[in-house]
C-alpha cells in the first residue's frame, strides 16, 4: 500500500466560505506524517464535480476528513471509492460525534486527532490485521460496526511535523496562509464543538517551532488558526516579541480569531500592532444579555463595545460574528444587532443563525425537545434555519439574518470606516455587498421550502405510512415471470424513505414514476431510496432506473441510495460519471459486510 489519497471536501452549498481557499491543518499534517514515513501521498480539496479523479482512482487507500456541512460531499466521494473496492477511511469533526453514520459510508473510521492513529491503522492494513488495539478507530467485524475507545492522552503539539501546503492543488493562489499554533480553548460556549473535540485544556507548540514556520512565508499574509489565539496571554506576548525582533519574519501581516476580552491587555494590544496585526476575529455573538448568558459567553455588551473601540485605537480591524436564534432572540433582535455593527463601526460582519451542531449541548437540547425539523447536514454551515427558535417561525429567522446582512453591507455604508481602519475595510465591505445580495438570491429555494414545511406542520399528521403497490404489467407483454413490485413511502423527521424491492423492468417503472409522481410532495429536501432489494430484469431497466434517480434528483436537495449489489452500484456509478456528476447530492450507500 503505497500511494494514498488525503480529501478535503468543499461544500456545493453557496457561501462566504465557498470564496476562500484555506484548507483546514488537520490533512497536511497527515500528509507530512505519511511522507516522512515513505509513502506516496496527494492531498487534494474540492467538490465531487471538481476533484481530479483521473488520481484519485489510481489510489490504494483514501481518507477523507469532512466537518457536518461537508460530510454528505465526503460520503458522496466515499461510494464511488468503495464501488471500485478502495478502502476508506473517514475522519473529521462530523465523523468523530456521529460514528455510527459515518462508518455506514467508510471501511474505517477515525474519531478525535488522527495524528497518533493514522501511521498504525495503514500499517495494520497493509499488514492484513484488524485494528482492533488501535485507540480511536471504528471498523467493520462480522457485519458490525466495531469503536476502539480513543485515547484519554492529548497530543503534544511540538511531536507533530509542519505541515506541506504546497501538496495542495492550487497552493500558490492562497491569498492567507494557515498556521496553526494551539488547540484546545479554556472556555465552554454550548453551542461551539471545539472544546468536545480538542479539549478545554489548551495545548500550544513551543515559540521557536513557529518562528521556523512562519520564516518560510515571507511577503504572505498570515492567518493563525487557532480557535483562540490569545487564551494564553504570556504565551501569546512571548511569540509576538520574537515575530517583531527576528529578521527572519518577513510576513506581510496577519490575523486571528480572538475573545473580546482581549482588548483589556494594553501591552497585547500594543505587541498585536507592532508584530502586524491587521484584522482580528471576534465571536461577538448578541448584543442580547440574555442570549449570551444561555451560550454561556461570558461576555457583556458592554465588553464588545469596549473591544470594538480599543482595537480601533491600535489601528486594528475587526471582523464581528454575531449568531442569531437564541432562545432570548426575536426579530427585533436581529434589526437591533445590525443597527448595533453599523453605529459601533465594526468592520466587517457576519450573520449567523444558531446552528445545532451534532456533538454539543445544544444539539442535544433541541433534540430532546423536538425542535430540530431539517436533519440535512449539507445546510449545517449557519447560512440556514434548521431548528424552530423561540420568539419567531424559521422562516422569520432566515428572512431577517438576510435582510440585516444586506442592511450592514449596504452601499451607503460601504466607505464608512474608511477614516478609522483604511481601504481595506471598504474593499471588504463592497465584496460583502455583493455576496449578500448573491446569497439572498440563491437562497430562495429555502424560503420556499419554510414555507411549505410551515404548513406542513400544521397538518393532523406529520409522520405517515403508506403502503404503495405499482400495478402488474400485462403479462401477455411482458411474460408470466413477472412479480409486481413492492415500494414503501416512509417520512420520519422530514427525510422521506423509498424502499423498492423485486424484480423490475421498463414497464414496471414506468408504472412506478406515475405513481410516485402522486404520492411525493412537490417540495422536500431528503430523499433516501433502499433498493437492496431491487433487481433489474435487462440492462435496459437498470439505465431507465437510473434516468429515473435523475429526475428525483432535481427536485430533492440530498439524495441518497441505499444497495447491497456491488455490480448495480458500479452500474449506477458509471452513468453517473457519463453524466458528470450531474445527479444532485448524490450519495451510494453500499452495505459490503
Amino acid at each position: 500500500m503505497q500511494k494514498i489519497v488525503l480529501i478535503e471536501p468543499q461544500s456545493k452549498e453557496d457561501h462566504v466560505y465557498k470564496h476562500v481557499l484555506m484548507p483546514r491543518l488537520g490533512l497536511p499534517i497527515l500528509v507530512t506524517q505519511l511522507q516522512q514515513e515513505g509513502y506516496q501521498v496527494s492531498f487534494h480539496l474540492g467538490t465531487v464535480d471538481s476533484l481530479p479523479w483521473s488520481r484519485i482512482l489510481d489510489a490504494d487507500l483514501v481518507g477523507i476528513s469532512t466537518t457536518t456541512a461537508t460530510c454528505r460531499e465526503a460520503y458522496q466521494i466515499s461510494g464511488l471509492l468503495r464501488s471500485n473496492d478502495i478502502p476508506v477511511i473517514i475522519g473529521g469533526i462530523h465523523a468523530s460525534f456521529v460514528p455510527e453514520e459515518a462508518i455506514q459510508f467508510a471501511d474505517y473510521i477515525i474519531r478525535g486527532e488522527a495524528e497518533e492513529s493514522i501511521l498504525p491503522l495503514v500499517r495494520a492494513l497493509e499488514a492484513g490485521r484488524e485494528p482492533e488495539n488501535i485507540p480511536g478507530v471504528s471498523f467493520w467485524k462480522n457485519g458490525e460496526p466495531v469503536h476502539v475507545p480513543p485515547s484519554r492522552a492529548a497530543i503534544s503539539m511540538d511531536t507533530l511535523p509542519v505541515p506541506d501546503l504546497s501538496m495542495m492543488d492550487n497552493a500558490s493562489k492562497m491569498l492567507s496562509i494557515p498556521v496553526m499554533t494551539s488547540r484546545g480553548c479554556p472556555y465552554d460556549c454550548s453551542f461551539c464543538c471545539v472544546t468536545r473535540m480538542f479539549g478545554r485544556r489548551y495545548r500550544y507548540r513551543c515559540t521557536e517551532k513557529v518562528l521556523e514556520e512562519l520564516a518560510r512565508f515571507p511577503g504572505k499574509h498570515v492567518f493563525f488558526c487557532d480557535d483562540n489565539f490569545v487564551a494564553n496571554a504570556k504565551r501569546s506576548k512571548e511569540l509576538m516579541r520574537e515575530m517583531i525582533e527576528r529578521p527572519e519574519i518577513k510576513i506581510k501581516g496577519w490575523g486571528a480569531q480572538v475573545r473580546a476580552d482581549a482588548a483589556y491587555d494594553d501591552e497585547l494590544l500594543e505587541l498585536m500592532s507592532r508584530s502586524g496585526c491587521s484584522i482580528v476575529y471576534i465571536g461577538f455573538e448578541s448584543i442580547n444579555p440574555e442570549t449570551l448568558k444561555g451560550y454561556n459567553k461570558e461576555q457583556s455588551v458592554d465588553d464588545i463595545k469596549e473591544a470594538i473601540s480599543r482595537f480601533h485605537d491600535y489601528g486594528i480591524r475587526i471582523h464581528g460574528m454575531f449568531v442569531f436564534g437564541g432562545d432570548g432572540d426575536t426579530a427585533k433582535t436581529i434589526r437591533e444587532t445590525a443597527d448595533f455593527a453599523i453605529e459601533a463601526r465594526i468592520d466587517s460582519v457576519q450573520f449567523m443563525m444558531l446552528t445545532p451542531m451534532p456533538g454539543t449541548p445544544f444539539f442535544e437540547q433541541l433534540e430532546k425537545e423536538g425542535r430540530i425539523f431539517n436533519y440535512d447536514w449539507s445546510l449545517y454551515d449557519g447560512h440556514y434555519a434548521v431548528f424552530k427558535p423561540a420568539w419567531m417561525t424559521p422562516e422569520e429567522l432566515q428572512r431577517e439574518t438576510i435582510e440585516a446582512h444586506k442592511k450592514f453591507y449596504s452601499f451607503t455604508n460601504i466607505f464608512k470606516n474608511v477614516r478609522v481602519t483604511g481601504w481595506a475595510t471598504a474593499l471588504y465591505r463592497a465584496i460583502g455587498f455583493g455576496l449578500a445580495r448573491h446569497f439572498a438570491f440563491q437562497s430562495r429555494w429555502y424560503h420556499r421550502y419554510l414555507k411549505n414545511k410551515s404548513y406542513a406542520s400544521r397538518r393532523p399528521v406529520t409522520l405517515f405510512y403508506r403502503q404503495l403497490a405499482a400495478p402488474a404489467a400485462d403479462k401477455e407483454q411482458v411474460g408470466a415471470s413477472v412479480v409486481p413490485l413492492r415500494v414503501s413511502l416512509t417520512e420520519q423527521k422530514g427525510i422521506l424513505y423509498l424502499k423498492i424491492r423485486g424484480i423490475a423492468d421498463s414497464l414496471q417503472l414506468k408504472e412506478l414514476n406515475r405513481t410516485l409522481k402522486k404520492m411525493l410532495p412537490r417540495n422536500y429536501s431528503h430523499l433516501v431510496v433502499n433498493m437492496e432489494g431491487l433487481r433489474f430484469a435487462s440492462e435496459r431497466a437498470a439505465t431507465g432506473f437510473a434516468s429515473y434517480l435523475e429526475k428525483l434528483g432535481s427536485r430533492v436537495r440530498r439524495l441518497q441510495v441505499v444497495t447491497t449489489a456491488e455490480k448495480q452500484a458500479r452500474s449506477l456509478l458509471s452513468w453517473k460519471r457519463k453524466k458528470h456528476f450531474k445527479l444532485p447530492r448524490f450519495e451510494l450507500m453500499v452495505h459490503k459486510h
